[in-house]
């Protein structure tokens, strides 16, 4: 018997970008995904299928995450250093090391404030 190749086939990029996506909208303080502000961020795969949100790149020093949020009034460095550990993690946990995480908040989220209606 030949010996066997125990290196896992690696995770296609759109499950990567799904799992990323569904780590980073539990976190609170997330309100959404953005597609992007300045330019569309999507993650493609095989047959036409896409994620939204997200864009993978791959280089020399590793896999580059780029995540666009809808956040809510809360502070930001914190909400960001959040995403990128949760999303690293997630990775990890898929056999994919992450070289970085950006991330970028495309919109603020507030919810309605209650007694400024009609305020005036």
């Amino acid at each position: 018997m030949g010996a066997q190749d125990s290196t896992p086939a690696p995770v296609p990029d759109v499950v990567l970008a799904r799992l990323a996506l569904a780590a980073t909208r539990a976190i609170p303080g997330v309100a959404g995904i953005s597609r992007g502000r300045y330019a569309l961020a999507r993650t493609f795969g095989l047959g036409g299928e896409t994620v939204d949100g997200v864009q993978l790149t791959h280089g020399a020093d590793g896999l580059r995450v780029e995540v666009h949020l809808v956040v809510r009034l809360v502070p930001i460095p914190p909400l960001a250093e959040a995403v990128r550990a949760v999303i690293a993690t997630t990775a990890a946990g898929m056999g994919t090391p992450v070289a970085a995480v950006d991330v970028w908040v495309d919109e603020l989220y507030v919810d309605d404030v209650e007694g400024e209606e009609g305020a005036g």
